[in-house]
């Protein structure tokens, strides 16, 4: 793999933001005239979104320095290993702000307390503005979300499918004609999949019936109307709602910058001493609330290099924005590693049962809600390349959660999988000092928190720093490991992995070859597969299973049709809803009609019929969508052995024959030919969700071959002499069965299983002319191409 050099990856991941943006006009100018195309529109653009923001935040650390986190409890474990390291040889952590040399543990942080911010040193950074010194990171409107619905993740859903519905009906009114700025589509299907993340169950109605219109409606929203739409995440508590309107203004305020310049007044007072700032956890207390009347302060807002306008805050709002705090360092380090590498040190988590009163616009909650998402927000921008951990969790309630974030960064950060992370060294490094857990107390998590994130060698790894010469060997074994050739060399795998996902899987399909050469790609398909599959013959029952939805999903998804009003939230696009007035509020009335009004949300139940046919094709889109999701599904792939290209060669195969022999034509006539009259609606759902599964198990069971003739099936390559699936010779008669056995029993389930393996390999040759692609014209292919070649750099 050639290296290049930090600008020219930056400049690849730009050319893949840009490529999916043209990917996705395309998609919508052509799932018009391509039914395959349309089904399956909704979920590629998810996930070219997800690719989207993985690649422009890909890009943005591209051109950044290496960086190490350290990350956990042992606030004062944390500081002996800074010191250590990063301290010059006088022992102190100088910076030169505003023409004044400042020790970082004395005038900036004096007992490196535990506030709300990340702290950066950096030898490669300098002041930008010595009129406002102060460089610090903020956070941005999904972060403010983020931390309110996180405040709330204890609390129960209280919000069924019709009421969320009603609710984005209502802010649908107020969509504006343009996007408002601080928050795009990209940001909220990133705050889809963190929801999901920390509990999947909870947001699962949500998954539904919510975030797909959040994703294209949040973006038009006013910041108000946003707290209104995002409030059913916190069951539109008031305290939260109010927490992220406030918050939101100031950054409207502040033009959504992600940067500020600040006065040095933030950190220091006029005499140089700590001062009741960003830095103070005093600053988000009720007291300095009642004693500061609103003190303010002026920072500029930096934005793409540049500082703007100076703009006036309070030293509230900027404290709880401020995310990281740039320290410029003025000496050498010790370590000399940290010449071209940062440090960035995490706060400890929040303790929410402290006394004192909290601001008013806070709560504890909330506080800790912000601390704890830190670390995913560093992982999801990929700013930190190796992460030490001085006491993960303090409690046995935060092993879940702690477990959860470091389980995420090592996946996001060092790969996916044991394949991947055994190119390097483990990333996550758990310290032991002298203040550690383990030394001071009798009771410790780590352990807890270790199983829950892998195993030792592979996701993660221990190193001592008790003494000098134990920091001094990590010191060593960190400047081999962690260097801008091995960040350089990771950021390319990635940028490899999303060009694969974004060419070969995502739009690939719809660019596939015609004619012979379509026939060989066919061939090395089934090749590639049936070599992997027959090598991992014994978990053959659990993929036929995970070819399956489940059965719940589709009970769901037709009692759908009895409990659910019908809402329709505007969109824009080719495929949006026609407006019926052209200067219409989304209501139409006759204020001279003594009628009364139709409620904007309506139930219109479909005729027996209809309704059948319509879940036929919802569950076969549901099957479909359910097909693509499997290649990410980690556990799967390493169980099936076959990588995630492989499994997702295999869905896609699996799809294009579903779709030839029509399988939602065999749905929709068991559908309609059953009687319905007189049963109730989960009755009736049993019994057509159980015909539903019949006809698909059927399919995946026998991949087509069930109804076709034994004689014009092909051959088996295992049970010689007789064709795939053949049923086996009547050996005796019906009364000798039970008291007669062969002399050599048969293996009936190897017959199945390879039999099944041929049956693939030919359903996939007579692929061949079926492919996604099909209903695409050549000019339209021809575009496609031109921008995958864009992509591909």
């Amino acid at each position: 793999m050639n290296s290049k050099k930090p600008e020219h990856l930056a400049g690849q991941f730009h050319a893949i933001v840009h490529g999916v943006d043209q990917a996705m006009a395309w998609m919508e100018e052509n799932r018009v005239t391509s039914p395959r195309l349309h089904m399956e529109a909704d979920r590629l653009k998810l996930k070219l979104r997800r690719q989207r923001y993985k690649s422009h935040h890909l890009g943005i650390t591209a051109s950044q320095n290496p960086a190490i986190g350290l990350y956990g409890q042992a606030q004062s474990g944390k500081a002996h290993l800074l010191n250590a390291m990063v301290a010059a040889e006088n022992g102190r952590l100088e910076t030169l702000l505003g023409n004044h040399v400042l020790d970082y543990l004395s005038h900036i942080n004096p007992g490196d307390q535990a506030c709300g911010v990340i702290t950066r040193f950096s030898r490669q950074s300098d002041v930008l503005d010595p009129l406002w010194p102060v460089q610090l990171a903020l956070l941005s409107e999904a972060d403010l979300i983020k931390i309110a619905a996180l405040n709330a993740e204890n609390t129960p859903v209280q919000w069924d499918p019709p009421q969320i519905l009603a609710h984005l009906q209502s802010l649908a009114m107020h969509r504006q004609p343009e996007p408002v700025d601080g928050l795009t589509g990209d940001d909220v299907v990133a705050l889809w999949d963190a929801m999901t993340r920390a509990d999947a169950k909870k947001d699962k109605p949500f998954a539904l019936h919510f975030w797909p219109a959040a994703v294209d409606l949040a973006p038009y929203l006013s910041v108000d109307d946003r707290a209104r739409l995002f409030s059913v995440l916190w069951n539109e508590a008031v305290h939260p709602t109010a927490f992220y309107r406030h918050f939101a203004h100031t950054l409207q305020q502040l033009s959504s910058a992600a940067q500020v310049l600040a006065p040095l007044g933030v950190l220091v007072d006029d005499h140089l001493l700590p001062a009741d700032g960003i830095m103070s956890p005093l600053t988000l207390s009720g007291e300095f609330e009642a004693e500061s009347h609103g003190k303010t302060v002026t920072v500029r807002p930096l934005q793409h290099g540049v500082a703007n306008t100076p703009v006036e805050i309070t030293l509230v709002d900027l404290t709880l924005l401020s995310v990281e705090l740039l320290v410029p360092l003025m000496s050498a380090p010790q370590e000399a590693l940290f010449e071209q590498v940062d440090l960035l040190t995490f706060p400890a988590d929040v303790d929410t049962l402290a006394p004192g009163r909290p601001h008013s616009l806070l709560s504890p909650g909330l506080l800790h809600a912000k601390n704890a998402s830190l670390l995913e927000r560093y992982t999801d921008s990929q700013q930190v390349n190796l992460l030490m951990v001085c006491t993960a969790a303090g409690s046995r309630d935060a092993v879940k959660r702690i477990g959860k974030a470091l389980d995420y960064w090592v996946k996001q950060t060092q790969g996916e999988n044991a394949q991947v992370r055994s190119r390097r060294k483990p990333g996550l490094i758990w310290a032991l000092t002298p203040f550690d857990q383990r030394i001071t107390h009798s009771e410790h998590f780590d352990e807890a928190v270790q199983r829950y994130v892998g195993t030792p060698g592979d996701a993660w790894g221990t190193m001592l720093a008790m003494d000098k010469r134990g920091i001094e060997r990590m010191a060593a074994w960190l400047s081999t490991e962690v260097t801008p050739q091995s960040k350089q060399k990771r950021v390319m795998e990635q940028l490899e992995e999303v060009r694969r996902e974004l060419a070969d899987n995502l739009l690939g399909s719809w660019h596939q070859p015609a004619g012979a050469e379509e026939l060989q790609q066919k061939q090395r398909i089934a090749e590639s597969l049936l070599k992997a599959l027959q090598t991992r013959a014994g978990v053959h029952g659990e993929l036929l299973e995970r070819l399956l939805p489940a059965r719940e999903e589709l009970r769901r998804l037709y009692l759908q049709q009895f409990n659910t009003p019908q809402v329709a939230v505007q969109k824009t696009g080719l495929n949006a809803p026609q407006v019926t007035e052209t200067f219409g509020i989304g209501i139409s009335i006759d204020l001279f009609s003594e009628e009364p009004v139709q409620a904007v949300v309506t139930e219109e139940p479909n005729a027996p019929a209809v309704a059948e046919t319509d879940f036929a094709r919802k569950a076969q889109h549901h099957w479909i969508n359910h097909l693509r999701s499997l290649p990410d599904n980690a556990p799967l792939v390493d169980l099936l052995g076959i990588g995630k290209p492989g499994v997702e060669m295999l869905v896609e195969e699996v799809i294009t024959a579903g779709i030839r022999m029509d399988v939602v034509g065999k749905l929709v006539n068991i559908l309609e030919e059953t009687p319905l009259s007189g049963s109730s609606a989960e009755s009736q759902a049993d019994r057509q969700v159980s015909r539903a599964l019949t006809v698909m198990g059927d399919f995946v069971a026998w991949l087509g071959f069930l109804n076709i003739e034994e004689s014009q099936r092909p051959d088996s390559r295992i049970n010689r002499g007789h064709k795939i699936f053949a049923k086996p010779p009547k050996t005796w008669s019906t009364s000798q069965r039970l008291t007669k056995l062969t002399l050599a029993p048969v293996n009936n389930t190897a017959f199945y299983i390879y039999d099944w393996l041929v049956a693939l390999n030919e359903i996939i040759i007579q692929n061949t002319g079926y492919s996604a692609g099909r209903e695409i014209s050549a000019q339209q292919k021809e575009k496609l191409r031109e921008i995958l070649q864009g992509i591909k750099g």
